[in-house]
């Protein structure tokens, strides 16, 4: 790691000499300026890990320097030298945005500790930044058409508050993306992001992921959990498919987002929780409501405050290009086939029931069963086909059919990879151990 940076800003020569002495001492290296505008010139032209700022200066105030550094230079922590006379402002300085401030005489100990302290926490944050850059680019959303415009736009005013948000849409549009993209660019992207399934969960356990449970509270509950609610802790919970939820558990998701409270299965005490709330389904609450009753109208409207619809793939047709470039470079991992124009005319006409995700398995498909630099419409037709030909004619159990389709599909990768384990398993998106048992399991050799 390079030898941190700090840049004394003092118009007081004795001051500013014998602080730089103290940081050398320490091996930081250290950058002077007399005064604001030779301060500000210095960050522009230099790379500076920290500003020692002292309040009076000539030329540009102090505070203008720290109002600029913290507009222009966010990443540099700035922590204020101060004479007695402005403590008060000192004090004004640090909700500008200063890290701290240090009143003269400066404690050579305690300068070496808050110099230290402001690095680390700066380097957290640029940890954190890179985090979060990583994740957004990992969620990414595609496509540039009108329809999708109108979703970013959703997304920029949902992100800039506090709101709940309900985003509607049919399976495999990416209700779950455009979720993630809220959180990660709203203030809450530092806390967890966490994700309840409520169709994939049975009824009876519901209650038990979303508020938790005590030790005993029913037959097998050996220890304590923590639901997703307090999980979610200043961070935003995730409901998807909230159409599937008991009416018994809407009840308490209601009374929960009402109070901020959620009482944990054999607690008396209810647990505070901050947490942000964003729902997802793929039916018509609406009639869920009117028709069936099946869901709580007081919720809808507690869920519904602003609304997101994800449109289909078959709607926006002109991002399938983006979309499949997207896709190809995601699975490859190296330089992506060309892809031919009567290839992409194919992938445009298809009517994509499963919408993107299920664009994103075809494309998978397409790079595994794909020989050659090039995708043809051929080959396109047969990733297309593939699913609906990898059953024998004779009727077999669901069990039989999915091994006959798993044991035919990694056959066809070790072909299109000429049997090379290590390729065809990140093809496939296993390890290689994990692709070795399987061949193992459905008698495939490599010379096959």
């Amino acid at each position: 790691m390079s030898t941190p940076t700090v840049l004394v800003a003092d118009d007081d020569p004795p001051i500013r000499e014998g602080l730089c002495d103290v940081l050398e001492h320490e091996e930081y290296d250290t950058l002077e300026a007399s005064d604001g505008k030779t301060a500000l010139a210095r960050l522009e032209k230099s790379i500076v890990d920290l500003l020692l700022l002292d309040l009076k200066m000539p030329r540009v105030s102090g505070m203008e320097v720290l109002r600029k550094t913290v507009e222009e230079h966010p990443d540099v922590p700035v922590v204020i030298v101060s004479g007695k006379g402005t403590i008060q402002k000192a004090v004004k300085a640090t909700k500008i945005g200063a890290y701290d401030f240090l009143e003269k005489p400066v404690n050579a100990q305690r300068l070496l500790v808050t110099v230290r302290n402001a690095l680390e926490r700066a380097r957290l944050e640029r940890q954190r930044d890179r985090l979060l850059e990583d994740v957004r680019e990992r969620y990414r959303m595609v496509g540039t058409s009108d329809a999708m415009q109108r979703v970013y736009d959703r997304i920029d005013k949902a992100a800039g508050s506090d709101c709940r948000v309900l985003i509607t849409g049919e399976s495999g549009t990416g209700k779950e993306l455009v979720a993630r993209a809220i959180h990660h660019n709203s203030e809450r992207a530092g806390a967890p992001f966490v994700t309840v399934n409520c169709a994939a969960l049975p009824e009876e356990l519901i209650e038990s992921e979303l508020f938790g449970h005590e030790k005993g509270a029913f037959t097998g509950a050996e220890g304590e959990h923590r639901g997703k609610f307090a999980q979610a802790e200043d961070g935003t919970l995730f409901l998807d498919e909230i159409g599937d939820m008991s009416l018994a558990a809407q009840s308490k998701t209601l009374r929960a987002i009402e109070t901020g409270r959620v009482q944990p299965i054999g607690s008396e005490e209810p647990i505070e929780v901050n947490v942000r709330v964003l729902a997802a389904t793929n039916a018509d609450l609406e009639t869920a409501i009117e028709g069936r009753g099946d869901f709580r109208e007081d919720l809808y409207y507690r869920l519904n405050v602003l609304r997101i619809e994800v449109p289909p793939l078959r709607e926006r047709r002109e991002d399938i290009p983006d979309l499949v470039a997207h896709f190809l470079s995601k699975v490859t991992k190296e330089e992506a086939p060309d892809l031919g124009e009567d290839a992409l005319a194919l992938l445009m006409s298809h009517d994509w029931p499963g919408n993107v995700r299920e664009l994103e398995n075809a494309i998978r498909r397409l790079v595994v069963l794909n020989e050659g630099d090039s995708i043809g419409a051929g080959a396109v037709e047969q990733a297309l086909d593939e699913p609906e030909q990898k059953f024998s004619s004779e009727e077999v159990g669901l069990r039989a059919a999915r091994d006959q389709f798993e044991a035919a599909y990694i056959r066809q990768a070790l072909r299109a990879h000429g049997g090379a384990i290590q390729s065809t398993a990140d093809a496939l998106g296993i390890d290689r151990s994990s692709l070795w048992r399987k061949m193992d399991e459905y008698g495939i050799e490599t010379q096959e």
